[in-house]
């Protein structure tokens, strides 16, 4: 939502100022009638620069992050990630609307200068052409900054060189082309723009597949919302499966016990299939009556199980970052709880804990609730 009314606002200060320019241009007595701005000129070439920074801004946007996702660094890694990728998605269709807009108004401004040739030494065409390039060549030197800093910090090294490769072909390109366009003779044909085209939009094209490769298609992107959809539901089952044992001393039969009408909660389903979690209790657990304390004490853990059937794959280190294969299930840390397996563990969208790991097809995830879960009565 932000992006969005920041590129209003973008748009509406540079309409503002073509507006601002063409009553500057045509506002010269000494300027012939027939050579006059007209407001369509001023609005298209805005509209050139427009699309073309935001073209550029977001190929490298998806470039980068492709970049980023296929030569991992552990630095980069942390407890949330954005695993649905919404930068990515909002650049590449951000690319897809504003690249077409481009090539559609560098067209038309081709064949009209063409028509047209006193519309080449139009005022208006020059403020925007040099401002395109200078906002865009400020956009490139302040990435390589930035790439030059964070390699300096330790970034590996294949990253920076890909990154940079990326900045200096992308500004060479913009240079050439800008220049030859400066400099071109309208009255001789002239395939250059038209190789130009092609061979940037499969650049376009080949950057997008590569992005939806690494991050996932549509389709992926939906299944892995599902998934985290039922690890939610399976969370909150376990904690309402804490609060149940905490409050009666014993563990539900059955998951439709928990459906409580007083407090507004229902046992979930799964969100595809309407079919029930799969619950198996392992072990009951035991208590014993302190009379020190005057309270009873969990002696026996509680053991039970939650099982879904899942479409993609999560597997996940303890950084956060992914692995190749599911992280098989390892003994927890201190105090005699099995960190991996305690019913505290919290699942939320983002966690990339590997407590959540799985498979496709069915995972059953084991949880204990251990003395430390209990609050006695």
């Amino acid at each position: 939502m932000i992006p969005i009314i920041m590129l209003l606002i973008f748009l509406l200060i540079i309409a503002g100022l073509g507006a601002f320019i063409y009553s500057l241009i045509n506002n010269k007595n000494s300027m012939n009638e027939n050579i006059k701005t007209k407001a369509l000129d001023v609005f298209v070439y805005v509209g050139i620069a427009i699309s073309l920074v935001w073209s550029v801004v977001n190929l490298l946007q998806i470039v980068f992050a492709a970049i980023d996702r296929k030569f991992v660094d552990i630095l980069n890694t942390s407890r949330y990630v954005d695993m649905y990728s919404s930068d990515v998605r909002f650049a590449i269709a951000s690319l897809v609307v504003m690249f077409p807009l481009y090539l559609g108004l560098s067209w038309y401004v081709s064949k009209d200068i063409a028509k047209f040739l006193y519309k080449r030494d139009l005022l208006i065409r020059k403020v925007v052409v040099y401002l395109t390039l200078f906002v865009t060549v400020c956009t490139l030197v302040g990435t390589l900054v930035t790439l030059i800093y964070t390699y300096l910090g330790g970034e590996i090294s294949i990253r920076f060189e890909l990154k940079a490769l990326a900045v200096f072909v992308l500004a060479l390109s913009l240079f050439s082309y800008y220049l030859y366009s400066l400099r071109r003779d309208y009255t001789k044909k002239s395939y250059i723009p038209l190789v130009a085209s092609i061979v940037t939009t499969l650049v376009v094209l080949a950057s997008i597949v590569w992005s939806v490769g690494i991050i996932g298609t549509p389709s992926e992107m939906r299944a892995k919302r599902i998934d985290s959809t039922r690890l939610s539901d399976i969370s909150r089952i376990q904690q309402e499966i804490l609060n149940r044992l905490n409050m009666t001393e014993k563990m539900p039969a059955d998951l439709s016990e928990l459906n409580n009408a007083f407090q507004g909660y229902a046992v979930p389903t799964d969100p595809v299939t309407k079919v029930a979690y799969g619950y198996n209790v392992t072990q009951q657990p035991t208590f014993k009556m302190n009379y020190t304390t005057n309270r009873k004490e969990l002696v026996t853990s509680a053991i039970f199980e939650l099982c879904a059937t899942f479409e993609t794959v999560r597997a996940v280190d303890e950084r956060g970052a992914e692995i190749n294969v599911s992280m098989p299930m390892k003994p927890g840390i201190g105090g005699g709880v099995d960190m991996m397996y305690s019913a505290s563990n919290y699942y939320y969208d983002g966690d990339m804990s590997p407590f959540w790991n799985h498979d496709i097809g069915e995972k059953c995830f084991k949880r204990v609730i251990s003395s430390e879960m209990y609050y006695g009565r």
